[in-house]
């Protein structure tokens, strides 16, 4: 038995992916915070540059020495973080502005994203005037090279993306290596040990408690199992206790019938009344004769007396009937399967959870696997009955109404004169076996 893909493959992947996620949702706060930061600053360092130039510039406004103001605004041009420097009137209209090298340019996304280029705007007053009350003259406007913080934003991305990228490795790897060594390490010995051991050991194996783990779940899964042991050796031994019958005794024990395989699963089909088609088949189990022939329908069933015996069969024609749906459903043939339970097996606790493991295991779909109850005289818990039948349709287990032993057409025409729709008998087939079924219902 291999194993295809190892637990630590698939918990490296799971911690993995949950560090990537983190380190992204992290590294895009913390991007925009940097960012927001650079932001202040180039707004400060305008302000100061701004603030610097003010005084002489609001007078050559005053003054409307356009000569002197245009000198003014070209000493900003070798302060490096600027591209843009305006003088603007109090009506929004440009006067003047010192021409800038044209920039590198910025992608649309990262304009919109981080909201560039970054302006500010610093009014300018008159010398003689308290700025509190008057008006301004005009406006100095200036702006950083938006090209610059565009860079900042690459540099410290990849920056940041180099080193939480290196971190998460680095985690992924030790958190991986401890949950190794903790966890898939021991199960991986569990199991090796298990299929190593040999045939003859199986029933009285015991496994030993790992270190560390004694008072864990894998602690717990190891006692369970060696309690799991010891039940089976018991039963085993008081197996090997029990006094042996004759080859008649056999013959007629219905237990040992079922626990050495001496039973053949029939198919009996069930017919659509209304189109005459197959609608799905009953499922039994019957003696297998010693000259290789079969006995009758529920042959086990009549034989059956005990309840042991009739709890076995259960479970065994149920086990059977699913295999067989599992491997229908593999080769794309949707016929619904019946098996036929005593009354009496509906209140047993034990048969609804059987349901919900083989249902779960062979991935059973919902309304192909149906009962059909009989002998729901002997029934003394209708309410556990009714509870029962209820968490069996959640599942996705049909009862339907079936009407058998239809073996002429009269009692066809009547029961569709009643309403009832689907039927089996020897009108329409006598019992197969699984294969023969197969040839005559299902091969295309």
């Amino acid at each position: 038995m291999r194993v295809r893909r190892s637990l630590t493959i698939k918990q490296m992947a799971a911690v993995s992916s949950v560090a990537l996620v983190t380190i992204c949702v992290f590294i895009v706060i913390q991007l925009f915070h940097f960012v927001e930061q650079r932001r202040d600053d180039y707004a400060q360092q305008l302000e100061n540059i701004a603030h610097s130039v003010a005084r002489p510039l609001s007078q050559s406004v005053l003054n409307a020495d356009l000569d002197e103001t245009q000198h003014i605004l070209n000493t900003l041009r070798p302060v490096g973080i600027l591209n843009r420097a305006d003088v603007v009137l109090p009506n929004q209209i440009q006067t003047l502005s010192t021409h800038y090298p044209e920039g590198r340019p910025v992608p649309t996304w990262v304009t919109k994203g981080f909201d560039l280029p970054i302006k500010v705007s610093v009014p300018l007053y008159s010398p003689a005037t308290n700025p509190t009350t008057a008006q301004p003259l005009a406006y100095l406007v200036l702006q950083a090279d938006p090209y610059r913080m565009y860079q900042f934003i690459v540099s410290a991305l990849s920056t940041m993306l180099t080193t939480y990228l290196l971190l998460a490795l680095i985690l992924s790897i030790a958190i991986s290596w401890c949950i190794n060594r903790l966890i898939i390490h021991p199960l991986r010995s569990i199991a090796r040990e298990l299929q190593a051991l040999p045939e003859s050991e199986v029933h009285y194996h015991q496994l030993a408690a790992r270190p560390r783990h004694e008072d864990d779940e894998l602690g717990v899964l190891i006692r369970s199992y060696n309690r799991n042991q010891l039940l089976l050796d018991k039963a085993l031994k008081a197996m090997q206790s029990t006094p042996q019958l004759s080859s008649t005794q056999q013959e007629d024990d219905p237990l040992h019938a079922i626990n050495n395989n001496d039973f053949i699963i029939l198919l009996r089909p069930q017919i659509n009344l209304l189109t005459g088609k197959l609608s799905g088949a009953e499922a039994f189990l019957c003696r297998e004769l010693p000259d290789g022939d079969y006995g009758q329908k529920n042959d086990l069933i009549v034989t059956a007396k005990e309840s042991a015996a009739v709890a076995s069969q259960a479970e065994k024609l149920l086990e059977l009937s699913c295999r067989t749906l599992a491997e229908w459903q593999r080769r794309e043939i949707k016929l619904a399967l019946a098996v036929t339970l005593p009354g009496v097996q509906i209140q047993r606790p034990r048969l609804l959870q059987q349901l919900k493991t083989l249902l779960s295991l062979y991935q059973i779909g919902h309304g192909y696997l149906m009962l059909q109850i009989t002998e729901t005289a002997l029934i003394d818990d209708w309410e556990s009955v009714e509870s029962a039948l209820g968490e069996l349709r959640a599942l996705g287990v049909s009862i339907r109404l079936v009407a058998d032993g239809v073996e002429a057409e009269p009692q066809r025409d009547w029961l569709l004169s009643q309403g009832i729709v689907f039927a089996q008998g020897e009108l329409f087939s006598a019992p197969l076996p699984l294969s023969e079924f197969e040839t005559k219902f299902t091969s295309k």
